[in-house]
């Protein structure tokens, strides 16, 4: 819906600028303002009849004053008489044409144009006009092949195509699909522009993507960021860099979208955030989860909270990263992050919050290594001289392969210990 709605006002845009050349007094020029002026070798006669004239001349009144059904009412007797001179039926047809695409009845506007273009007969630069402007309400219509044969036509007599037409080309062929054919045009275009125009920036950038181009998508992704800062291509230079490898020049595109302001999704701020660690930049990940929780733009889900800890782990910002971490944990459907979280405060000799971490992790279950838990809880009780317990997390430890023989190492030492401590009370 939304592109056909596009297609329309594309048309009547159209039909309003061939309307205005209708009713100027001279020929229109071309589109590239240089048409070749030929010599008319063949010496047509491009002077209405007497009687065709008057009528013209009212039809162009009415026209004026935007009356084109009572135009039409004149016009079309005029185009079923059988004996009209060939410059008055090219010339009522194009007319017709005029008034029919001025109500919006597009279709039988082109039949009309059509019509005044199988007649040729009218000048070399009205021709040329008619050929251009038919090709683009083709375009409007997405009638890529008519299209594009009226503009192939009007170009082998165009003197010098400016960067608009070239551009209403790589329209056409893109249309098509036919990336190869719209690449020569589609440069030229950009060439052509006296200034930068985004939109020819834009085309050119499809055209040499889907060519597969890369080094030359960059290099016009370049120019957009640099001349038409938008956060589009911003991402898309960010992506760009990455597909070849160059991670660094990724990263400093999405760092300057940061700043910029232009990073506002939760996917993008930590896309930033992993980038930044994956460049072993614990700090500004940090900052970014930060900012992007206290802001309302991260939800605070265990998946961002556990990347805003690690960031900060990753920092050594210990006591910094416990909180986050601990929430992420409680909203965690498995204990695995409170494991996490214990190792932390274990990490700062907090055996107390390191055990009961553990106990709450263990208990919610669903752990990727229950051994490795338990000789964690056994330690952090070890530590707190909780010998009995921590013995009992130590079998329950020695019961899985991969911490087997740890926590029988760990027995021995509990079961001294025990037996010190009961030498010692006796």
């Amino acid at each position: 819906m939304l592109q056909q709605a596009a297609n329309s006002r594309l048309t009547r845009i159209i039909v309003a600028t061939l309307l205005a050349f209708s009713l100027s007094l001279g020929v229109a020029s071309s589109p590239a303002s240089a048409e070749r002026k030929k010599k008319n070798s063949s010496r047509k006669n491009f002077v209405p009849s007497q009687q065709v004239g008057k009528k013209l001349m009212k039809i162009q009144e009415l026209a004026e004053v935007e009356d084109y059904a009572g135009a039409l009412e004149i016009l079309r007797p005029l185009s079923e008489k059988t004996r009209l001179k060939k410059f008055d039926r090219a010339t009522v047809y194009q007319m017709m044409g005029y008034m029919l695409g001025a109500q919006e009845n597009y279709e039988d506007a082109l039949a009309a144009f059509e019509v005044a273009l199988a007649v040729d007969y009218l000048p070399d630069s009205a021709m040329q006009q008619l050929k251009y402007n038919l090709g683009q309400l083709y375009l409007g219509q997405e009638n890529y092949d008519r299209a594009l044969e009226l503009f192939e036509a009007w170009l082998e007599a165009a003197e010098k195509p400016d960067a608009q037409a070239h551009f209403m080309i790589t329209i056409a062929y893109a249309g098509k699909e036919d990336w190869p054919s719209a690449l020569s045009h589609a440069r030229t275009t950009v060439e052509l522009s006296s200034s930068p125009v985004e939109n020819r920036l834009r085309m050119l950038l499809a055209v040499e993507y889907q060519n597969g181009n890369i080094p030359e998508t960059l290099a016009v992704l370049k120019t957009l960021v640099s001349l038409f800062p938008k956060k589009d291509y911003y991402m898309q230079l960010a992506f760009g860099y990455s597909n070849i490898g160059e991670e660094e020049n990724a990263l400093a595109m999405l760092e300057l979208a940061y700043q910029l302001e232009y990073l506002t999704k939760e996917n993008e701020l930590t896309q930033l955030t992993q980038r930044y660690l994956y460049h072993d930049l614990p700090w500004p990940a940090a900052q970014v989860m930060a900012k992007g929780l206290e802001d309302g733009t991260l939800e605070s889900t265990t998946k961002n909270l556990e990347l805003y800890a690690n960031s900060l782990l990753n920092a050594r910002e210990y006591k910094e990263a416990i909180p986050p971490l601990e929430e992420a944990a409680i909203l965690a459907e498995e204990g695995d992050l409170y494991i996490r979280l214990a190792q932390v405060h274990l990490e700062v000799e907090n055996w107390k919050k390191a055990r009961l971490a553990l106990q709450s992790g263990i208990e919610k279950g669903s752990l990727r290594d229950v051994g490795s838990a338990q000789l964690l809880l056994g330690v952090a009780n070890f530590n707190q001289k909780r010998f009995n317990s921590a013995r009992t997390a130590f079998v329950a430890a020695s019961k899985e392969e991969k911490s087997a023989s740890s926590a029988n190492k760990w027995l021995k030492h509990v079961d001294r210990a025990i037996r010190d401590q009961q030498n010692a009370g006796g």
